[in-house]
This record gives structure tokens, sequence and C-alpha cells, in this order.
């Protein structure tokens, strides 16, 4: 979304106006960044912003795309090679690292690379050094390092497939892009801003969204984000039925019909998949819960929306598996850290202990007990309430 344009700032999800904070935050210093979040939910876009805000916007931004080079040539992509340093290496050629010299590099998809390779970063990061294949000598470099990731890379890190070392550097701010689903009241304004941008871009002309295709927006749960809705917004446009040259007709629901198309049959599919497993109820619910809160990164108010239900239900019922646990002798150590519930705060009671600073992370427990760093709560969580009656707890 437009960082000037008011209307698009106030109408702005909590969580994502507590990203933009801490974005515009970091965006003055010179530390590494590291930009987690789902595929498609504007990583790339964080980092050309983060660039744009910085002191080194009048520098270059070079953005690499680590999933999309051979293994065998990141090396010599990143840091450069001279001439005769290999077979087919008829020139010297400059790195990304000294391309982006004054300026910012963006690793997009750092979670790809190679170890061997995590090393020679680790210490170009370190010394602020780079040795270019065949060369005698490190060449310095004067550059900020901004890495994206679509995987937990903490996680990563503790599973000991990624170089730990490494992690502490590129993670010294770490920040998350929140998922499109829990933007859900930005989806008037980004639709506005991606349709002016594909009319733009493909000759087409733009139109607005009838309440009904706002509906169905809405109702769609996005798991590709905001590339998904991108991609769905230029399908409409570019396929808009003829006998409206100037394009004035508002997007009805009809032409996004083809959004349920990805989820067809999955939940179905998804139940024979359990009973043929033996899964009963109890033991999906329990997994589910538990697939959202890591999904989440622990953040309990995110994880009760991924599952359609109140924070107050989401919190009853995986309290009432953690009891089952206990009781059946499967998670018992005595402490309250054995419900990943046990320690969140709750806005009801006004306990805003896990808020204490901008700095300070709720910490969960995985599945199988270790812990794992969790986003902030977000601070604008809507208060819990009591279930209605009759409604499921």
């Amino acid at each position: 979304m437009s960082a000037t344009d008011p209307a698009a700032r106030a109408a702005e999800s909590p969580a994502f106006r507590a990203f933009r904070r801490d974005l515009e935050r970091v965006a003055v210093s010179e530390v590494s960044v590291l930009i987690e979040g789902e595929s498609g939910s504007g990583k790339n876009q964080a980092a050309r912003t983060l660039h744009a805000l910085s002191p080194r916007r009048a520098g270059p931004l070079v953005e690499v795309d680590l999933s999309a080079l051979s293994p065998t040539l990141i090396e010599a992509e990143l840091f450069g090679h001279e001439e005769g340093a290999f077979t087919g290496a008829t020139r010297a050629r400059t790195g990304r690292f000294a391309r982006a010299a004054g300026g910012t590099l963006v690793l997009d998809g750092v979670e790809r690379l190679h170890e061997a390779l995590q090393g020679k970063l680790l210490r170009a990061l370190q010394e602020r050094v780079v040795e270019p294949l065949g060369a005698e000598r490190p060449i310095p470099v004067d550059v900020r390092v901004v890495a994206t990731s679509s995987s937990d890379l903490a996680a990563l890190a503790r599973a000991r497939r990624f170089r730990e070392d490494l992690y502490y550097r590129l993670a010294v701010v770490r920040l998350i892009v929140p998922a499109l689903r829990e933007r859900a009241v930005e989806l008037p304004f980004l639709a506005r801003e991606l349709i002016a941008g594909i009319a733009a871009r493909s000759g087409v002309a733009p139109r607005t969204l009838s309440a009904g295709a706002l509906e169905r927006l809405a109702a769609h749960p996005w798991p590709g984000n905001v590339r998904e809705l991108e991609n769905a917004l230029e399908r409409v446009l570019v396929l808009a039925r003829g006998g409206d040259p100037a394009g004035a007709a508002p997007i009805d629901a009809e032409e996004l019909s083809f959004l349920g198309e990805s989820t067809a049959g999955v939940p179905e599919r998804i139940a024979r998949e359990a009973l043929a497993h033996g899964i009963d109820l109890a033991r999906f619910e329990q997994a589910l819960l538990a697939a959202a809160l890591q999904e989440s990164r622990g953040n309990v108010a995110a994880a009760a929306r991924a599952v359609g239900l109140t924070r107050r239900a989401f919190e009853l019922r995986h309290g009432r598996h953690a009891r089952g646990e206990a009781e059946n002798g499967a998670a018992v150590d005595g402490s309250p850290d054995a419900d990943p519930l046990a320690n969140s705060s709750d806005p009801e009671s006004g306990d805003t202990r896990s808020r204490a600073s901008d700095a300070e992370e709720t910490r969960l427990r995985a599945p199988d007990g270790e812990e794992m760093p969790a986003r902030a709560p977000e601070i604008d969580d809507p208060p819990a309430r009591a279930p209605a009656p009759g409604e499921p707890t």
C-alpha cells in the first residue's frame, strides 16, 4: 500500500501497521535485515521500500534471486571473477556485492543458499570484503545486505540446515511481512492500487470493484497472498467482456468465480485422507490448531483467524487438547510452558506482559517442545469475547 496515501494508511490492518512502523524505524540504520513472510506476501517490495527510506537511497539497489541461479554460478555472481578463473570465463566480471557498493544488496531466497557458500557470505558480512574467483587479494565492499526468506530461518538454523552464525549476522533485525489473510480490511485499497498498475502496464482500461466482487475477494483465503491477488485482477481486466471499451462497468462477483477453483474439493480430499489413516476428529483438530500456531509464528490472534475462531474459542480448544495430552502422560513437565498459550497475554484482562516493548517477542513451544521465536502479538488485536449461547468452544 502507498506510504503516502492517507486513506490507505487509515485502512491499514493492525498487523501491517506494526510491520510498516518497524520497517520505517529500521530503514534509517545500517544494520542487516532479514525479511520473512509467505510466498507472494511482498517481501521484495518491502526490501525496496526499506532501501528507498534509507540513507543509501541515492546508491544502487541490487537484487539477486538465489533460486534462479545455478549453485555452481552463485559464487561468481555474488563475488565476481577474474578472466580465466574457470572454463568459459573469457573476461572478468564484477560481482553483485561490488555492484551494490554504496547501496543495498537484496539476497532473495537466502534459505536456498548452499552450505559451502554460507561460510563465504558470512565472511563478507563480518569482514566487509569479498574475494572474486581467481583474484589474488580480497576487495573491500561497502554495502547493506537485506535478505528475504519464505521459510523460518531460525527453525532451519536449529535443525542445522542453515548456519546459525550466518543467521544471526543476517537477522540483526528480523521483520515478518503479514500474510494477506491478516490484511483483509486493506483489500479495497490494495485492489485499487493493483488495478491501476495493471491497467498502466497492460494497456487495458481500469475498472472499479462492485460490492459483490469485494465480498468475493474478502471470502477467499489467498494462499498466494498479494501475488495471487494481482494475478486474479489481471486475469479479470485482460479478459473483460466486450461491448464496454471504456471499462466503466464495475467488476462483478461472477467474474471472480474462478477463485474457488484452486480450493474446490480440497476439504473433501483431506477428510478422506484423514479417515484412511485412522485420524479421528479430535486428533485432526489438535493438529490443525498446532499448525495454525506454527504458521502464525505463535501469534494466537492470527492463528485463531486462520482457522475461523475467536481468540477465546481458540484458547479453549487448544487448552482442552493440551490437558488431554497431559492426562495421557504425553506432555507433562510441570512448567507453564508446557501449554503454548499459558503465557500469552490476555487482552480481556489487560495483561500486556508480552507487549512490554517493541523488541520483546512472545515465545511459544513447537509441538516437539522446542522453543521457537514468534512474532510479537499485534498491538491492536481485537479483545477476546465470551462465546455466544450455542457457539462452539
